[in-house]
């Protein structure tokens, strides 16, 4: 899954209880775990633990953790250091460190371990224990750590709706873990096998989010298209039965797959008037024997047919994609492939990466015979390649008018705003009263990068 952290909006200031421990959830990497940390302070709120969003006041600190590459670990292991020598430099009492999710579920015990050990380590299955365990662990003076990891099918977490959701959207997972097992990925091992959650759980939840406020969904999961309760509702179904839901205005997700971008999954998409027409689709290479190499289960054209078949039937559709640079055995013509698929697809947005390594996967066993000096420069032009594609693309678009949904203030102009279009296009609008949630015409007058500007329009 793209990790779209970068996006998330500021979190709101959380009052400390007087008398009641406070936690401090730190979140890295996908919403999925944005979501996760939503539960886990609806799981400990009931519990007698209050909010906190200062690090020298917490009583605990939880990071919730990401293992998709080596990078996002070894900043948990410089953030756990730094709390430490802040509260120190601060004289405060050190607080309790958990590492909770991905993380936690690859390295287990191991991270209760040496002089960076935490005092708690908690998979993604079990944050149902994170009050008893804290608990415990506040009230032993010697702090005796604790790891509660291992997958359960059967659980399934309901974060409470949040007060400022991600992109004035609120999260709602569908399901979790993943069976595809591509040959690079870690998921299938932190997150376990592909579990569902029940259709009416989904719905209720959504209910519950309404019944707050809330106007707009983003349903996830691992390959959030292959969800299939009980071989009797597929992810088009389950699409018609969240449409469905009173005072619902839009619906988005996150992240599918090309396997399962079906005709008629892509023909209910075009017709439910409230699903938004923007498809997170990763492709990962244009290559199809790189794609073999990869377990991706599908080939280019199968790939570039389906982006067809989009756009015929989803009105105004728009594509954002992944991509792996250097991954064990790609030569240059190979690459040249992935280039022409940024050609024949031009999508609004890519997130793009180096291939690393990571212990234990299948494509561990390859060699990484891609010099990372090879790695850096094809990076390097797939993001040329593509800011030029979106740069022509982008100018063409100047002049139309769109509608848009505010979602926060913007960074600048002062007093400007950033909205978003249902086909995921940000535009920032100044010169307009404008308050979150409101729905505006805009004419687009210019862009920066991936952001267009815009002015309200009467039209």
């Amino acid at each position: 899954m793209a990790d779209f952290h970068s996006e998330l909006a500021p979190r709101p200031a959380a009052e400390t209880v007087p008398g009641t421990p406070s936690v401090l959830v730190e979140t890295y990497g996908c919403q999925m775990n944005v979501y996760d940390s939503q539960a886990i302070e609806g799981i400990l709120a009931p519990a007698g633990f209050s909010q906190s969003r200062d690090e020298l006041e917490a009583d605990v600190i939880l990071l919730n953790t990401c293992s998709v590459r080596d990078l996002a670990e070894q900043k948990i292991f410089s953030r756990v250091g730094e709390i430490r020598h802040r509260r120190r430099d601060a004289g405060r009492e050190q607080p309790v460190i958990g590492i909770c999710g991905c993380m936690a579920e690859r390295l287990g015990d191991r991270l209760r371990k040496g002089p960076s050990g935490v005092d708690i380590v908690v998979g993604v299955d079990n944050y149902e224990t994170l009050p008893g365990v804290l608990q415990q662990v506040l009230a032993s003076q010697g702090r005796r750590p604790h790891a509660v990891v291992g997958h359960r099918d059967e659980a399934h977490y309901v974060a409470p709706p949040a007060l400022y959701p991600t992109n004035n959207s609120h999260l709602v997972t569908i399901h979790k873990g993943c069976d595809y097992k591509c040959t690079y990925c870690i998921v299938p091992s932190t997150r376990g096998p592909q579990r569902e959650k029940d259709p009416e759980t989904i719905a209720q939840e959504i209910r519950t989010i309404v019944a707050a406020g809330g106007r707009e969904v983003t349903l996830l999961g691992q390959n959030v298209t292959a969800y299939n309760w009980n071989g009797q509702m597929d992810f088009a179904a389950l699409l018609q039965v969240v449409a469905e839901q009173p005072g619902l205005e839009r619906i988005r997700f996150l992240t599918g797959h090309p396997r399962d971008m079906h005709p008629h999954l892509m023909d209910v998409i075009g017709t439910l008037d409230t699903v938004c027409p923007w498809l997170h689709i990763p492709i990962q290479s244009g290559n199809d024997r790189v794609l073999k190499r990869m377990k991706r289960l599908y080939t280019s054209e199968d790939y570039l047919r389906m982006a067809e078949y989009a756009r015929k039937v989803i009105p105004e559709v728009t594509f954002s994609s992944d991509f792996i640079v250097g991954f064990p055995g790609e030569t240059n013509a190979e690459f040249e492939d992935t280039l022409e698929i940024l050609r024949a697809v031009k999508y609004d947005q890519i997130f793009s990466f180096k291939y690393s390594e990571r212990p234990g996967v299948p494509a561990a066993k390859l060699r990484d015979d891609v010099p990372l000096a090879e790695k850096k420069e094809r990076l390097a032009r797939l993001n040329a390649l593509q800011e030029e594609i979106w740069e022509e693309e982008a100018a063409a678009l100047h002049g139309q008018t769109w509608t848009a949904v505010a979602e926060t203030p913007a960074r600048k102009p002062a007093g400007a705003w950033r909205l978003r279009t249902a086909n995921n296009r940000k535009v920032v609008v100044a010169g307009a009263q404008i308050e979150q949630g409101d729905a505006l015409r805009v004419r687009i007058t210019g862009h920066s990068n991936t952001t267009f500007l815009g002015e309200p329009s009467a039209e």
